[in-house]
């Protein structure tokens, strides 16, 4: 159970970092600082839901 808590966590935070990459990168352009940062967030949050799916 709480490993299914955790995952719909995940997803939110996944929701959130993938909207605020797409805000910055209209915002800024693709290679900016905050879209590398964003996207790197986002991908570390991928990998954790991964990692929690694989483990359940």
């Amino acid at each position: 159970m709480s490993n299914k808590i955790e995952t719909l966590n995940i997803l939110d935070i996944i929701e959130y970092l993938r909207e605020q990459m797409h805000f910055l990168a209209a915002s800024y352009g693709l290679s900016h600082p905050q879209v590398l940062e964003a996207s790197q967030l986002l991908d570390s949050q991928i990998s954790k839901y991964y990692h929690l799916e694989r483990n359940t």
